[in-house]
């Protein structure tokens, strides 16, 4: 009863572990790399901006592109209206990549913001943790199918004092604890990151945060003086609505 309940419990176990290692290793480092690399180096995507006859790429990008894009190129000269559509339409988010990088991993909430550093942290800290959880799990596997039968596995007192399984489950704690710190970590990336790419964004088009660079409107009351039908003086109070362009 007890050999069946260890057996069924080593199953379960494995199935979990498996189902954590197979998303963390659906695809091979260097791939993702490589992915990571090509896209930094595209700088001909997100919002087209036609300025003095020329073609500009805004939004989509690293910050360091963000930031040559602005030097190259006076967004000023645009209408108000027009700057603050492009940063609707180019402004990164924070709470979706926060939770896709936390749920999914490998930097996809990061690559959402064109964070290539937050990209590379969450590809290669879930290829460590993923490796580390794979090792243990390994040898955790050849400890259950072939230490245990060659050395009496049956034996109550074997299993107790199997080395090789609790390294196996050691090494396994060490690599879930890492993803789950480093999975943490990585939720935290894209918040510093959207603050920095949005204030860049917004000095860049000349558009304060609090909206302070609205179309001002001013209300008025001011009493002018009248001639009523009898070719009397009165004073009347007029309300004036005033637009500073």
């Amino acid at each position: 009863m007890n050999e069946c309940y260890a057996v069924k419990r080593h199953l379960i176990f494995i199935l979990v572990i498996f189902f954590v290692l197979i998303p963390l290793s659906a695809k091979p480092l260097g791939i993702s790399l490589l992915g990571t690399v090509m896209d930094a180096a595209d700088t001909k995507s997100g919002l087209v901006v036609d300025l003095d006859g020329e073609q500009v790429f805004l939004g989509k990008s690293t910050l360091g592109s963000l930031k040559k894009t602005f030097k190259a190129h006076d967004f000023l000269q645009l209408p108000f209206e027009q700057r603050s559509e492009l940063y609707e339409g180019a402004h990164v988010p924070t709470a979706w990549p926060v939770a896709k990088n936390f749920l999914v991993g490998g930097g996809s909430g990061s690559k959402l913001q064109g964070d290539v550093g937050g990209r590379l942290f969450g590809q290669i800290a879930d290829w460590t943790a993923a490796t580390t959880i794979g090792v243990g799990l390994g040898v955790y596997l050849v400890d259950l199918f072939f230490v245990q039968i060659f050395t009496g596995g049956g034996n109550s007192s074997s299993i107790n004092d199997d080395s090789f399984k609790d390294f196996a489950l050691d090494t396994m704690k060490v690599g879930a604890i890492f993803l789950l710190a480093e999975r943490v970590v990585q939720a935290i990336l894209p918040i510093p990151f959207a603050l920095r790419y949005n204030k860049t964004l917004r000095n860049g088009l000349g558009i304060n945060k609090n909206g302070s660079d609205m179309i001002p409107m001013r209300i008025a009351l001011v009493p002018v003086a009248v001639m009523n039908i009898n070719h009397d003086l009165a004073m009347q109070v007029v309300g004036r609505v005033s637009i500073a362009l």
